[in-house]
């Protein structure tokens, strides 16, 4: 497999991944009511908010 079609193929997994997660954002977001983090009237439901998407979201390769 040649560079170029090995980077494309990467890019492709990658840009997947960005797009799955972005809607688990904004399900999550629609979940607490609001349409975007600075919206959070709290500190407070804002680390709940963050703390839900850091439980439940399952990325691949993932480490802590």
């Amino acid at each position: 497999m040649k560079y170029t079609k090995l980077k494309e193929l990467v890019s492709q997994i990658v840009e997947e991944e960005q797009t799955k997660y972005q809607m688990f954002f904004d399900r999550a977001l629609k979940k607490f009511g609001v349409k975007s983090p600075a919206d959070f009237k709290s500190d407070e439901r804002k680390k709940e908010f963050f703390d839900y998407v850091d439980k439940n979201w399952d990325a691949e390769n993932e480490t802590d």
